[in-house]
């Protein structure tokens, strides 16, 4: 019985959670980046286009999180939404990249806090 317990943690753990992670980032998507990334607006990598994204994913995660989440080229802080938590941006930002190419996993806490030092690196410059 303790067996069966641990084999169906371990698949809770290992196919659930991740779902949910991605689920987020799609939820997080629709309601804020779709508008620009589904129709490429100024410039903006569409979604699903490889070729668009191609160069972003090269550039590594904790790069390109912390300078899309700070604002980058046309593209307002947060994907405009003053109240959007680096985590939910993330996870939109990675899903996007996963259903372009890329095969991102949701950053570590190693990586939040590289991501969070090049954030405080980029606000200090405006």
């Amino acid at each position: 019985m303790l067996r069966q317990i641990i084999i169906f943690s371990f698949f809770v753990l290992t196919t659930l959670v991740p779902l949910t992670s991605s689920a987020n980032g799609e939820s997080t998507y629709k309601a804020v980046c779709i508008a620009c990334h589904a129709a490429g607006m100024n410039g903006a990598p569409k979604f699903q286009n490889n070729r668009d994204w191609a160069p972003i994913i090269k550039e590594g995660k904790v790069h390109v999180i912390a300078e899309a989440y700070n604002g980058v080229r046309k593209m307002p802080a947060k994907g405009g939404k003053p109240d959007l938590t680096l985590e939910d941006f993330s996870g939109a930002l990675i899903y996007m990249v996963n259903a372009s190419g890329g095969n991102w996993s949701d950053p570590t806490e190693q990586e939040y806090i590289k991501i969070k030092n090049k954030l405080s690196k980029l606000s200090s410059k405006k």
